[in-house]
């Protein structure tokens, strides 16, 4: 058991240390924003077609009756 104690102390360890290299990364590389999610940008300032718009509203649409039947 002092083995699983060791190795579980030496990985919050590090898991501290990663956070603060990845800290320290993100400060100085000057992009103070969040880092890429890699969702949502992509679409961004785009036009959808009209069939991804009417599947957009299909998928809202079919959340709104599940919804209004569960409740």
């Amino acid at each position: 058991m002092d083995l699983l104690k060791m190795l579980r102390d030496e990985e919050r360890r590090l898991a501290s240390r990663l956070t603060g290299l990845r800290a320290a990364i993100q400060a100085l590389s000057g992009n103070s924003s969040k880092p890429n999610a890699g969702r949502g940008s992509k679409l961004r300032g785009k036009k959808l077609s009209a069939a991804h718009r009417a599947a957009i509203k299909a998928g809202i649409a079919k959340a709104k009756k599940a919804q209004g039947k569960a409740a």
